[in-house]
């Protein structure tokens, strides 16, 4: 299975934020969203990512003033990507030797998804249940 399949299997919506959103704003998309990530955008680039871990840490540091803190003091800007015809077994092995649960997917430099673990898992679950019910009929 490729990262590709994947994407097709849930869609590439990014949802993002930009390095100048209060971060109070950032953690309401998430919630909103019902997603672990938001990719931070500027002008169409690729600035950073900021996930829920990022927030997480952040409170344990910051405490209440966390409130007055942006997106772009937070956000993780070293980025580990993959392309669409990654495998799925690489995007894992990268998620897991980096400590990371979501991954951007790129395709001519151009940002065009991200795949977090559970979508990995989703797929692979999906791809397994299909294979079992052929092997039913």
């Amino acid at each position: 299975m490729k990262v590709k399949n994947i994407l097709e299997f849930k869609g590439s919506t990014l949802y993002q934020t930009s390095p100048g959103t209060n971060l109070i704003t950032a953690i309401d998309s998430l919630n909103y969203y019902n997603v672990g990530a938001l990719m931070v955008m500027e002008s169409d680039k690729m600035k950073g990512i900021i996930t829920e871990r990022d927030i997480l840490g952040a409170i344990t540091k910051y405490k209440a003033d966390i409130l007055k803190l942006k997106v772009s003091d937070l956000m993780t800007q070293k980025l580990i990507t993959c392309n669409a015809s990654d495998s799925i077994e690489r995007i894992m092995d990268i998620m897991t030797n980096n400590h990371i649960r979501h991954v951007p997917v790129l395709e001519d430099n151009k940002l065009i998804g991200i795949i977090s673990i559970g979508d990995i898992i989703e797929a692979i679950l999906h791809k397994r249940s299909r294979t079992n019910s052929k092997n039913l009929l």
